[in-house]
């Protein structure tokens, strides 16, 4: 029986290029080696997939849309090797003929093949390697340079801030001891002011708060920030970043530590002046102690919930009843003296004018809210609430909307706040002008105006002012369809006029045709294939393009941005 050769070649190929992949160590570089185009000669080209990095997440746009492309790099091959056997069929039985020039050929390539291309891989690989190894072990040097220099900064600022920071909750604990002192002593006629020691001063500086202490705190903020900066510096340098890139990253981590410093300090602060309360109030016998919570919308759920109730100083525990209750807390503790009632008023801050003003002194914090709730709505507090958190994410948000809107962007972080927050209609117009500028950077508020009217009319694409440029000296013209299927009567030169003249151009079929319009006519042009599918005078207009037409005439000549697509 006849055998089919290109068919057999076929199956022992494949048969090959398996054994190949499996039995050579160098095997996984096989991996793609199926995407590789040879065109012939000694040309092959590799394909190489490129797409975008990441990018911030924008909390009203989602994430940034991204491409990726598959291009291809071409390399010349360098070896051309390969070895010629004979065998002869009258030596062997017609049968197994096959199985033994197949058996010959597996051999082959298991014993010679194989081990010569798994030593040229690993010799190019070392070849490299060496190659390259002075250059690695500089970058090396450097990046450990690099981490060196930012932890001995690290180191002293670590040792700044605990020497100020301790110097400061000290005189916190000292001013505070005495002001309660002094403050209750009114109330309790004979008691002794006891003096205050600095043993129980530094003692109170070394105690745990959820177990660390200030100095703990400071160096293990020291610790995050080295770590961070150095993996910072390592992915910046292996992804190719600029030196002004990763400053600018850097430095936006040493904020991000210097918030931290300053979060602790006040936090700090705050457990020493409550701390030292409580030991005066033991020096002075009082018993009980009021926990005071912040009557503005700053103040979580947690505090205001223990504000204005009594505690006994024996059970005073931080974190439990007794501030702080987590960083940043700014309540404070009274003390409660037999025979005495809470008189005179407290102050609290209103969510909607950001003024303070006062309320009886038993006013609870959930009274107060009430009281808020009732007067400005249900979701005034909250709002407020959004406002305060937000601010950080908000004031970033309000420099990129000046850096893409100018003049019309809001005028500060109050104005965006009260978009944002309060006015959701403003605001949805700001976040549709910004879009439209970052894809139309040359329009204007105007522009922009003619966009969002002509959408309000139904008007369907991606709508440009000023209209998306064009070459119209290289255009086609489709005379056949605009004149005598169409019967439009309009000449080349006059569609192209028709482009020149246009205030307005929309993309339409996914990007296959640009629709140009103009007080004299409309035309539309295939993009693909560069020509002017078709164009008629603005006679002819009805329907969407005479809405069109209605809203150019509509905006006084000259007061929309208007840039010739072409000569």
């Amino acid at each position: 029986m006849p055998i089919n050769t290109l068919a057999t070649a076929t199956l022992f190929q494949q048969q090959l290029d398996q054994q190949m992949i499996q039995e050579a160590t160098s095997g996984w570089m096989e991996s793609n080696a199926g995407q590789v185009k040879y065109s012939g000669g000694k040309e092959i080209k590799i394909p190489k997939l490129n797409m975008n990095g990441l990018a911030n997440y924008d909390r009203d746009n989602g994430y940034v849309q991204g491409a990726v492309t598959l291009e291809y790099e071409t390399e010349t091959m360098t070896q051309d090797r390969g070895r010629k056997f004979q065998l002869d069929s009258m030596d062997v039985d017609e049968t197994s003929f096959i199985a033994s020039a197949a058996n010959v050929v597996t051999q082959f390539q298991r014993l010679q093949i194989i081990p010569e291309v798994d030593a040229y891989r690993y010799s190019k690989l070392a070849a490299l390697a060496k190659l390259n190894a002075p250059a690695y072990g500089y970058r090396i040097s450097r990046l450990q340079a690099a981490r060196r220099a930012i932890e001995a900064e690290l180191d002293k600022l670590a040792a700044q801030e605990e020497k100020a920071g301790s110097r400061q909750l000290v005189k916190a604990y000292d001013d505070s001891y005495y002001k309660t002192m002094y403050d209750a002593l009114p109330e309790l006629p004979g008691t002794p002011v006891v003096p205050l020691s600095q043993e129980v001063v530094q003692q109170a500086i070394q105690n745990p708060w959820k177990g660390e202490n200030y100095s703990s705190r400071v160096w293990k903020n020291r610790d995050v920030l080295a770590s961070e900066g150095g993996k910072m510096i390592d992915a910046g340098v292996t992804a190719g970043k600029s030196i002004q890139q990763m400053t600018a990253e850097l430095s936006d981590l040493m904020d991000v530590g210097s918030y931290v410093a300053a979060r602790l300090i006040r936090t700090e602060v705050n457990r020493m002046h409550n701390d030292a309360a409580l030991e005066s109030y033991k020096a002075m016998g009082v018993k009980e102690y009021t926990y005071l919570a912040t009557l503005d919308a700053r103040t979580c759920a947690v505090c205001g919930a223990l504000d204005l109730k009594v505690f006994k100083v024996a059970e005073a525990k931080t974190g439990v009843n007794f501030p702080p209750m987590h960083p940043n807390d700014r309540c404070t503790i009274a003390p409660v003296i037999p025979g005495t009632e809470p008189d005179g008023e407290r102050t609290a801050r209103n969510p909607e004018t950001g003024k303070n003003y006062t309320v009886p002194a038993d006013m609870t914090y959930e009274k107060w809210r009430k009281d808020i709730s009732e007067k400005y709505g249900a979701d005034s507090l909250e709002t407020a609430q959004k406002k305060y958190w937000n601010r950080k994410a908000d004031t970033a948000q309000l420099k990129n909307l000046r850096k893409a809107l100018g003049k019309d962007a809001p005028k500060d972080l109050a104005e965006l706040q009260q978009w944002k927050y309060n006015e959701p209609e403003k605001w949805n117009r700001a976040k549709a002008f910004y879009k439209y500028r970052l894809e139309n950077p040359d329009a204007d508020r105007k522009a922009f105006d003619m966009a969002s009217e002509l959408k309000g009319l139904g008007i369907k694409g991606n709508i440009h002012i000023p209209v998306k440029a064009i070459d119209i000296t290289k255009l086609g013209f489709d005379n056949g369809h605009i004149n005598r299927e169409r019967e439009h009567n309009v000449t080349d030169e006059e569609a192209k006029e028709f482009i020149k003249q246009a205030r307005i151009s929309i993309t339409r079929w996914q990007g296959q045709y640009e629709n140009y319009y103009s007080e004299i006519g409309a035309a539309y042009v295939n993009v693909q294939g560069n020509y002017i599918r078709t164009a008629y005078s603005a006679e002819q207009f009805k329907g969407e393009p005479k809405k069109i037409c209605e809203v150019i005439k509509k905006y006084a000549e000259g007061n929309v941005p208007h840039s010739k697509p072409g000569n």
